[in-house]
């Protein structure tokens, strides 16, 4: 979902920006009543039709929206469901930092409900079964046709579509991670137990939940839980399930119990699927399933001041007490209960498992670990719960960035990949779907990216890993939203036009963006960049980039090319020749201002240079090899050059004596002669 941006100041000052060229979207024309909790809304028109009526939402910097549901919801245009005439990123606000925005159809009657606090004017079983109901499960059978999930279902994200007031769309669902926005209340027991930036995904038996629940706010006309807190709700849900814990003493009497009894099931299993309500609007009537009895202890187990009977809610309790738990799951009455009381064989096994680890731990972590596994085996359908954390599986990912924006531990999240508490959570689970198996291989490989504290690696590679389409959230690049490999050495080029007197350095975020998302790059770039070695980090930096502008055909980056020229002397100078040295470095002003990052490559570190230089190299050393043992065995010669030469000198003088003779006898014959 890539779309065109431009902005630009209106008359006055007053911002506005332009989406994908047809869009224009009005800042100083604000519609409060149509934002989001993550994101304003504002005036927008279409250029194509210019009397539609439109708005647009514009996501917060710090928000994760849900790019790929928003790009299945612009296929469906169900009537009943707002989704999105287009999204992406303009620029908006001061400095020209870009935000994600996207266009919608304005409902016709405005909101359903402004807030959960406030009474509000009851449906009747009549509109909702007759005309408010039928086009919202229409829209969510396309929505759930498509793998997504809306999970924003609540009374106050339903608009009226028409002046009258009589037909409701679902609200946006994409301007913030999955449920993070929804109240406890609207979210299954498993689901409430997540914090709300890890919840993850779900499942459509979530948003039938949340539609369960959002038909008693919309029949009664209020909350008939306003007066209780999330975990009193949640402990209610656990004890009585969630139907009697909701309505409380209320009483909702007609034909729609049986639906709400059905969607409310607190096991998913037994909860009524999309085309069990659409049949049953047929009057092909469904009786709620009876639902399985939970297991309870006929003697009960205390812990905290309080007496528990079931695992999941001695579970729960467990993991908002860890330090208390860890002395208590270590006790022999906690085993004594479980194989006891309980009676519960298979649970029984999962937490003998789990206590293998009770003996020679002596760190508060290890202990806390501990007291995780317990929990899980004691209710595995919860979230994996650590420490502060509470997290489903797929909300891992949400979760991390989280904690990057400092809304989450980070530290205890790893600790849970480390600890490998999701290949626990895993072993506790039956019937595991192939898709699932999948997911735990993935986990395995995450906590070896984790253990890996190498450029590409480490925790912010698990962080893109599990968030396919977070933006970059490097320094460098942070303010331009770049989610796709092409758009990096753009946004690197504005700000290097704004840094020319700054040394580029490459940050572990935008090295582990590059490698989740360029898988062309190779991991030699990485071993350089970890060199101990100036040169060779400069190097891998260099042909990181360069291979991300030549793979990607991106445009030319000079004022990028020029930041790192300035760097590049260190790599030049492991050139042996000192005339090739200065021809590069005479050269490199100029190759670099044209911006090619493979031109400056091929400069710096080419090819037929490096062969060259080496085999020069090669051959100077041989030269300097043969020199220097010629002298050293001249200095060997030293000591004994006097002796030598004495004994030279004595046989030259024995020659010439001997010649001289000769000579002298030569010249007596003569004379006598």
């Amino acid at each position: 979902m890539v779309a065109d941006h431009e902005a630009g100041r209106a008359s006055g000052g007053r911002l506005s920006a332009r989406l994908s060229e047809r869009f224009e979207i009005h800042g100083d024309r604000a519609l409060p009543d149509l934002s989001s909790p993550s994101a304003a809304a504002f005036a927008a028109s279409d250029r194509e039709h210019p009397n539609a009526n439109l708005f647009a939402l514009i996501c917060e910097p710090e928000t994760l929206p849900r790019h790929d549901v928003a790009a299945a919801l612009r296929e469906l245009r169900a009537d009943a469901l707002l989704a999105p005439l287009e999204a992406g990123a303009v620029e908006w606000g001061p400095g020209g930092r870009r935000h994600f925005a996207m266009v919608f159809e304005r409902p016709a009657g405005g909101r359903v409900a402004t807030s959960l606090t406030q009474p509000f004017a009851p449906f009747t079983e009549n509109d909702l079964l007759h005309h408010s109901l039928p086009p919202l499960v229409a829209a969510l059978q396309e929505l759930f046709s498509t793998g997504a999930t809306h999970r924003a279902i609540r009374p106050t994200n339903l608009f009226f579509r028409d002046p009258a007031q009589r037909l409701v769309a679902l609200g946006e669902c994409v301007t913030a991670p999955p449920a993070s926005e929804q109240p406890s209340a609207f979210e299954p027991i498993e689901s409430a137990m997540a914090m709300p930036l890890g919840r993850g995904d779900g499942s459509a038996a979530d948003d039938l939940y949340a539609l369960g629940v959002t038909l008693i706010v919309l029949i009664l006309g209020r909350c008939p839980w306003a007066a209780m807190s999330d975990e009193q709700l949640l402990a209610e849900k656990i004890a009585r399930g969630s139907y009697a814990a909701l309505l409380g003493n209320e009483r909702i009497i007609g034909t729609i119990s049986e639906a709400l009894r059905g969607l409310l099931a607190d096991d998913p299993r037994e909860r009524w699927t999309v085309d069990d309500v659409a049949s049953w609007f047929e009057a092909r009537r469904l009786s709620p399933k009876q639902p399985a009895m939970v297991r309870r202890a006929p003697r009960p187990f205390d812990f905290a001041g309080q007496s528990f009977v079931t695992a999941r809610s001695l579970a729960h309790a467990f993991a908002r007490a860890p330090t208390v738990a860890a002395r208590a799951v270590k006790a022999p009455e906690f085993e004594i209960w479980i194989q006891r009381s309980l009676a519960d064989e298979d649970r029984a096994k999962l937490v003998a498992s789990a206590l293998t680890e009770a003996y020679n731990l002596g760190a508060a972590s290890q202990e806390e670990r501990l007291v995780a596994r317990v929990s899980t085996a004691l209710d595995p359908p919860a979230p994996i719960r650590y420490k502060s954390i509470a997290v489903t599986l797929d909300g891992f990912g949400t979760a991390f960035a989280a904690g990057f924006r400092g809304q989450a531990s980070l530290q205890h999240l790893a600790e849970a990949i480390g600890g490998r508490l999701v290949q626990f959570w895993f072993s506790a689970q039956t019937g595991l779907r192939p898709e699932q198996l999948s997911v735990l291989k993935a986990f395995d490989r995450l906590r070896l990216h984790l253990e890996d504290r190498r450029p590409g690696l480490g925790a912010e590679r698990v962080l893109y890993e599990m968030n396919p389409r977070l933006h970059c959230l490097s320094p460098l690049v942070e303010a331009d939203l770049v989610i796709e490999p092409a758009g990096i050495l753009p946004a690197l080029e504005r700000g290097s036009e704004k840094r020319q007197n700054e040394d580029f350095q490459l940050d572990r975020h935008l090295a582990a963006f590059i490698a989740a998302r360029f898988r062309n790059a190779g991991t030699d770039c990485f071993d350089a960049m970890n060199s101990a070695d100036l040169s060779q980090r400069i190097l891998g930096v260099l042909y990181l980039l360069a291979r991300l502008q030549g793979l990607k055909g991106a445009s030319l980056v000079p004022a990028l090319a020029q930041r790192l020229a300035r760097q590049l002397p260190a790599v030049v100078e492991r050139y042996h020749n000192r005339m090739r040295r200065a021809r590069i470095m005479a050269e490199l002003p100029r190759v670099a201002a044209k911006g090619n990052l493979v031109d400056l490559l091929s400069l710096v570190d080419g090819a037929a240079d490096r062969q060259k230089d080496g085999a020069e190299f090669g051959e100077a050393q041989r030269e300097y090899a043969t020199v220097t043992l010629e002298l050293e065995r001249l200095r060997a010669e030293a000591p004994r050059r006097n002796d030598v030469a004495m004994l030279l000198g004595a046989r030259y003088a024995a020659t010439a004596a001997s010649f001289l003779a000769w000579l002298i006898a030569l010249a007596a014959i003569a004379v006598t002669g």
